[in-house]
């Protein structure tokens, strides 16, 4: 059973998504965004993912529509990525609140400031350097997140 304090908690990985994106469009730089979630009450831990996926889920909802497909999987840092340790976006939840706030964005025809987000994810820095190559991204290389 969910207890009501639960319920009423205004930290939920909705929140924080929409709260970094409130702050994103103030021109507000990452680590900026992140100590102002924090003064908000968020876990720094959540504040970092809400920042680092946000921006994966713009990307990935951008470049989607031309045919990349990313994983399902990440490392959640270089020591994870050093041992093999990764990480499924779908048991994510600020990754899922991330990802469903860029999809009713695009729905919704709200795209004017998206890329934004796109050009700081790891996503769009691996398929701008593999265009710069001449090479044709796929998207679907497992990602280091930092947080």
């Amino acid at each position: 059973m969910i207890s009501v304090r639960k319920l009423l908690d205004p930290r939920t990985p909705q929140r924080v998504c929409v709260r970094a994106y409130e702050l994103f469009l103030e021109g507000i730089e990452s680590p900026v965004v992140v100590e102002r979630l924090k003064e908000e009450g968020f876990t720094e831990r959540i504040a970092a993912r809400a920042v680092t996926f946000l921006a994966s889920a713009f990307a990935r909802v951008h470049y989607e529509k031309e045919g990349l497909t990313f994983p399902s999987y990440f490392y959640p840092g270089a020591a994870a990525f050093q041992k093999g340790r990764f990480l499924r976006y779908a048991d994510e939840p600020v990754f899922q609140a991330a990802l469903q706030l860029a999809e009713q964005l695009r729905r919704d025809g709200d795209s004017s400031q998206v890329w934004r987000f796109i050009e700081i994810s790891a996503e769009h820095r691996g398929i701008a350097e593999a265009r710069s190559r001449g090479l044709t991204p796929t998207g679907s290389s497992l990602l280091i997140h930092e947080f």
